[in-house]
């Protein structure tokens, strides 16, 4: 079974498991759940990761003098996170990787894949603990200036402008007797495509999200 997306950052260039969530922790920790249980940890050091692991004890392993240390949890092994392992990559940020496009992850949204088959290649950005509260990416086959976003009947336009090169929309709208926002970021991309970057919460999640969405809106790149 293919992975849907893949993971980079630190050297590294990571093939997870199908299934296996993702989250970048304030420490820069790269975290990777199976359901709700955490079953691996990277954390960066000094230097990129680089050559192959050097198991320092049955569920540790360093890539590289002064790189990247992989902790495993109890019973888990590697070969069940990861398809696939690349070291020697550049040293840069955590970023998802998929359909065409990288862009930066942000901290404290957990990265939940494509189920393999989906017609939708991307993977979407989740709150923690949350449900229905999102951010999605929605490829576009027209030129930016040519997207309009339109709130739905039952929303209220609070505020439209642009961005650097971007457009953003945001609304508000009441869902279960909650107050919820959303708001979508129209980003060019290449070849007159584009992606719109959609996020969706209520309170007290909606700055998280918000910035999260900012974040990975102004960071969207063709993947060359």
């Amino acid at each position: 079974m293919q992975a849907t997306y893949g993971i980079g950052g630190y050297g590294f260039l990571l093939s997870p498991s199908p299934a296996t969530r993702v989250m970048v922790t304030e420490d820069k920790e790269l975290v990777f759940f199976r359901g709700e249980r955490e079953v691996a940890r990277i954390t960066p050091n000094d230097e990129p990761a680089s050559g192959d692991a050097n198991w320092l004890s049955g569920s540790m392993a360093r890539y590289g003098e002064g790189g990247p240390l992989l902790e495993l949890a109890d019973g888990v092994e590697v070969e069940s996170v990861f398809l696939r392992i690349d070291t020697g990559l550049p040293h840069v940020e955590w970023s998802g990787l998929a359909a065409g496009v990288v862009v930066e992850l942000p901290v404290g949204v957990a990265l939940v894949p494509a189920a393999p088959g989906d017609a939708d290649p991307f993977f979407e950005l989740h709150a923690i603990g949350a449900r229905d509260e999102f951010i999605s990416f929605m490829p576009m086959q027209v030129p930016v200036d040519e997207i309009r976003i339109n709130p739905a009947p039952y929303q209220r336009l609070v505020n439209q402008g642009k961005l650097d090169d971007m457009t953003f929309t945001e609304c508000a709208y009441e869902h279960d007797g909650k107050q919820w926002r959303q708001i979508f970021y129209a980003v060019p991309l290449q070849d007159e495509t584009s992606v719109v970057v959609r996020a969706q919460a209520s309170e007290p999640r909606v700055e998280l999200l918000f910035q999260a969405a900012q974040a990975a809106a102004q960071t969207l790149v063709p993947l060359r």
